[in-house]
């Protein structure tokens, strides 16, 4: 038997490893693709005994567009009872993923304030957390009425 007949075998070895090893490779990327930040999420924010009293409002919501790497979309939020309202837009959300992270800019249509913050989506769900205030809102003390934190779903 040469040589050449008995490394064959390691050899197709090595080859199927290796194209098992992008299979998996390909399979994770698209599962990573399968769950982008596109979507409506929201969160609500009334206390157990509002939500029994069917209270209006009290929502956070983030309406996120992605395309490639870049994220563009609105937030909106209202307390519960609708006293104070940060009616969102178009364009008040905007960011880049970056690995699996969404760092976005969230601007307040109620009082101007802009923050930055991050988003994962971890089990089906959107964990964002502000990180920084980078222009304070107007009158100074005013909330922008931005959710600071908080695990939002997806609607459907």
């Amino acid at each position: 038997m040469s040589t050449h007949n008995k490394q064959c075998p390691r050899f197709y070895a090595i080859q199927t490893l290796a194209c098992l090893t992008l299979g998996f490779s390909a399979l994770a990327n698209a599962q990573s693709l399968s769950t982008p930040f596109t979507g409506k999420w929201s969160i609500d924010l009334r206390t157990p005994s509002e939500r029994k009293e069917n209270v209006d409002c009290g929502k956070a919501v983030f309406d996120l567009s992605q395309t490639g790497t870049r994220i563009v979309g609105s937030h909106a939020m209202a307390t519960p009872r609708c006293g104070r309202m940060n009616d969102g837009g178009e364009g008040t959300v905007k960011g880049l993923v970056i690995g699996g992270t969404a760092v976005l800019t969230v601007t307040s249509t109620r009082n101007g304030q802009i923050v930055l913050g991050s988003a994962k989506i971890r089990a089906n769900a959107l964990h964002w957390q502000v990180s920084e205030e980078i222009r304070s809102g107007e009158p100074e003390g005013d909330s922008g009425l931005i959710l600071y934190s908080g695990v939002l779903h997806r609607d459907h």
